[in-house]
């Protein structure tokens, strides 16, 4: 688009050789990916969303690039999620090392440090593209919103929260610049003040209520989704500390694994087999699949499963679809399920051995995306329809870690699951004629 300014050759010439163009560089950068033999086509839409949602200049990956796109009609839970949540750093991290790009894991990697290193005192869940940490929210009272569901909002009250998961998201996100070979021996040099930092807010802060995962605005709790992060910060920092050789940082993140440790267990409720949102609360959470997912519950182990059968009956919606919760919040009780809680349970199903049933719930799923492959953040349970900002990079990102942990699993070579698909979908076609 230009104006004032005469093209070099003929508008339809110009715009066919730019598509070209276009279309010649995804195709160059989807052949450097490493793709599943499974579910493919999904897996290359939602790579090229994720790389779509990357800042190019500082590596930061914004949630969505939409605002105020409420969960579900007249809800008021309508936010801007334009901004790279540090918080969720472990999951996007981990999509990127599975299709193998490793620039774009690096620039992201090196953001994170970057944020780390600049900001002395809490970490934030989220900050802007360029660092910014002052977002400041407020709401454009002249629009309306999206089929009239306002209100509208420009930037993100979550940056105030505290939410100590934080601290063990940046550390495993930090992990590959210390552990993985192929960055320079350079870019290692501070990585004992790293770890530490680290440490020092895990220590600080592993005894204080927050606002959890989904960011409550008025009240807090010791949550148990924050102390396994911290739970698994503290195994991040002891493989880097034995790796070069710290003893007092291996200590000192033993010390922590333990604490945090204690405090998921009396999360644990006994009488119901399951671990509960967070201290002393009765209420259910979807985060909790992590527990199995990140390998601290033994998926083999029978707590494990009563855990994941406990969530199932509580939370578990139509064709897999996931609540994250059930109970009140600030805004009274969710009505639209949360699309990345349901790749989770995906995932979870796949670690504790339950794999057909897995891949079915994901062939359900896919049905929910748009007729470009797309997802939003929420899908209503009663009619499959989608809400929330959209495309929302997190949900794609749950559909390429669950479609990996499912390829681990089915040991079948691939001509043998494509034909099987390919046999299922002729006596499908074959039964619509009886």
């Amino acid at each position: 688009m230009t104006y004032d300014a005469a093209f070099e050759s003929a508008i339809a010439s110009t715009c066919e050789d730019f598509f070209v163009k276009t279309l010649s560089y995804w195709q160059r950068w989807i052949k450097r990916c490493s793709i599943p033999n499974i579910y493919q086509k999904e897996v290359i839409r939602s790579a090229l969303v994720l790389k779509l949602h990357q800042y190019e200049d500082t590596g930061a990956i914004i949630a969505a690039s939409t605002t105020s796109l409420p969960e579900f009609p007249d809800s008021g839970r309508n936010w801007d999620y334009r901004y790279c949540w540090v918080r969720d750093s472990y999951y996007v991290l981990t999509a990127l090392t599975h299709i193998g790009q490793f620039e774009e894991m690096e620039s992201f990697a090196n953001y994170i440090a970057g944020i780390t290193h600049h900001n002395p005192g809490r970490l934030q869940p989220l900050y802007g593209i360029l660092g910014t940490s002052e977002l400041t929210e407020h709401i454009l009272p002249y629009l309306k919103g999206y089929q009239d569901s306002g209100p509208v909002r420009i930037g993100n009250q979550a940056f105030e929260h505290i939410q100590n998961d934080v601290y063990g998201q940046a550390m495993i996100a930090l992990l590959p610049l210390f552990t993985d070979q192929r960055f320079k021996v350079h870019e290692n040099k501070n990585v004992l003040g790293w770890v530490n930092f680290i440490l020092e807010k895990i220590e600080a802060t592993i005894d204080e209520k927050d606002a959890g995962i989904w960011e409550f605005r008025n009240f807090a709790n010791h949550h148990c989704y924050s102390n396994l992060f911290q739970w698994v910060g503290c195994k991040a920092a002891l493989l880097i500390a034995r790796q070069n050789g710290y003893q007092d940082m291996e200590q000192r993140a033993s010390v922590l694994l333990e604490k945090a440790a204690t405090y998921i267990e009396a999360c644990y409720d006994e009488e119901r087999k399951v671990y509960q949102n967070a201290l002393n609360s009765r209420n259910l959470d979807a985060s909790t699949l992590q527990l199995i997912v990140m390998d601290y519950l033994d998926p083999k182990s029978d707590r494990a499963w009563q855990h994941l059968e406990m969530l199932e009956k509580e939370l578990k919606g139509e064709n897999g679809l996931f609540y994250r919760y059930k109970h009140q919040d600030d805004f009274g009780k969710p009505k639209s399920t949360f699309l990345v809680c349901a790749f989770w349970y995906v995932e979870a199903l796949a670690c504790v051995g339950r794999v057909e049933e897995a891949k079915e719930i994901l062939e359900k799923l896919l049905t929910y995306s748009n007729h470009l492959g797309l997802f939003s953040e929420d899908v209503t349970e009663d009619n499959g329809s989608q809400w929330g900002n959209f495309p929302q990079a997190y949900s794609h990102v749950g559909l390429m870690n669950a479609v990996y942990r499912l390829a681990i699993k089915l040991t079948s070579p691939s001509f043998h699951y494509k034909a099987q698909k390919m046999r299922s979908t002729r006596l499908t076609a074959f039964s619509s004629y009886m």
